[in-house]
């Protein structure tokens, strides 16, 4: 507890700096390795030593960050609102072309072909990841278009970029909601299970229980 912060405590400067020196650096391995290569994916990760290595796969708490960094990339003034549209309307358009179970996408694709990786798997715990993203990236979007009914000047979303804002919102929301949960949920522990074997369609036989689980 020596080490808690206050909630009332604000962070120093040179902690701010540090924090947003991360985050950029985050950012960047995301400009860098998402693109019309990875079919507008991002890779589940980017080996550097003894040389670069970017793993051709990706899931979708992979995609569902990528699409909350980049939104937060905007917000932090690092890419334009015009970069930003583009990056969120290929990636999702990349969505609407991969298979799905249900509503969920499968735990790996190859981001060369966007072909599920076998065995094809529904995670609860990477689809919940997805769905809140896609629903925080679809409030931002909504922001964004309120603040422009406010706000006038060069900062102003042009009249097509808030159509886009608001056709990304809405794609954003149908993909989350058009998962099922209801056939991971067990009534009787009133657990989700961990996940659902496609092949066998099969529940996964180990549930998410405790709090501190990636349930939360």
């Amino acid at each position: 507890w020596r080490w808690a912060r206050k909630a009332s405590q604000a962070i120093s400067s040179t902690e701010e700096d540090y924090l947003r020196a991360i985050a950029k650096d985050t950012w960047r391995l995301f400009e860098q390795h998402v693109g019309a290569r990875t079919h507008h994916l991002p890779p589940d990760n980017v080996q550097t030593l003894p040389y670069t290595m970017v793993a051709e796969r990706t899931s979708p708490t992979n995609i569902g960050l990528y699409l909350l960094a980049t939104v937060c990339a905007k917000a932090f003034g690092w890419i334009q609102l015009s970069d930003c549209l583009a990056r969120c309307e290929a990636t999702l358009d990349t969505l609407g072309r991969m298979a799905r179970l249900r509503g969920h996408f499968f735990n790996w694709y190859d981001t060369r072909d966007l072909a599920p990786l076998l065995p094809a798997y529904v995670s609860t715990v990477d689809s919940g990841n997805l769905c809140g993203h896609l629903l925080t990236v679809a409030n931002a979007c909504d922001e964004w278009v309120q603040q422009a009914k406010v706000v006038t000047g060069a900062d102003a979303p042009e009249g097509s970029d808030t159509a886009r804002l608001q056709a990304i919102a809405a794609t954003c929301r149908a993909l989350a909601l058009e998962a099922e949960f209801g056939f991971l949920f067990d009534r009787k522990r009133r657990l989700l299970h961990i996940g659902y074997r496609v092949a066998e369609q099969e529940l996964d036989a180990s549930y998410y229980d405790l709090l501190a689980s990636e349930a939360r």
